[in-house]
């Protein structure tokens, strides 16, 4: 069993006694046996229900903070194994509405956030990945713990995998940072500009320089 899969494991335990009260909810977008099934045991949900209401923001649920607590852990899990089909940036934007990083126990959050935790550490271990470090970097953004404690993970991290994420990350980020314009999470409203390009320009800089073209672009960047 991965790390990825006992955090999950603690983070379905964590949540396992919420309740959601469905009585109130768009009658417009779901049927009462969708309600009835979504108040019901999460693991017995139709994987397409349980996309369908991780789509969807607070205006289609009366209890939708208690109803997302409810199905975190199967969100997480369908998320982190790249089977949600689900945008992981509107994830992370329900998961803020839903009061995830202010208002859920101590305990809930903690749980959530070592979920993360593997799921980084896992990403940055291998190469390539179906969801890559961009990817789940731009989630992470959102959350509790400051973007330079994610970077600081990835510092930690021995050549090889590591090296080639951040190349790739680079290049697909490469011309926003020379634009000095970075922004993530699903309304674009997080910059994390001065931050990835501190570190593209100092503790990154090794591992992006092993791709003999991008050095060029890194002097763009430094010098803009």
């Amino acid at each position: 069993m991965t790390a990825v899969d006992v955090a999950l494991l603690r983070l379905a335990d964590v949540l396992a006694g919420v309740e959601a009260d469905l009585g109130d909810y768009c009658g417009f977008c779901y049927a009462e046996e969708d309600a009835v099934l979504l108040a019901g045991p999460v693991d017995a949900i139709p994987r397409d229900l349980l996309s369908r209401a991780a789509f969807e923001g607070p205006d289609h649920w009366g209890d939708y903070v208690n109803l997302y607590r409810k199905l975190t852990p199967r969100i997480m899990a369908l998320l982190v194994h790249d089977e949600l089909h689900v945008h992981d940036e509107l994830i992370a934007s329900h998961l803020v509405e839903a009061g995830c990083w202010t208002t859920w126990a101590d305990d809930e959050r903690d749980a959530v956030l070592a979920v993360c935790r593997a799921w980084w550490s896992d990403t940055l271990a291998s190469y390539p990945r179906t969801l890559d470090a961009s990817v789940v970097l731009s989630f992470l953004a959102t959350t509790s713990v400051p973007l330079t404690q994610w970077l600081d993970v990835w510092n930690a991290q021995p050549p090889g995998p590591a090296d080639l994420h951040a190349q790739e990350l680079f290049r697909w980020w490469w011309d926003e940072l020379l634009n000095g314009e970075l922004t993530v999470g699903w309304s674009g409203t997080i910059d994390i500009t001065a931050d990835i390009k501190r570190w593209v320009l100092t503790d990154a800089r090794p591992r992006i320089s092993g791709d003999p073209e991008l050095v060029e672009f890194l002097e763009m960047v430094e010098n803009a």
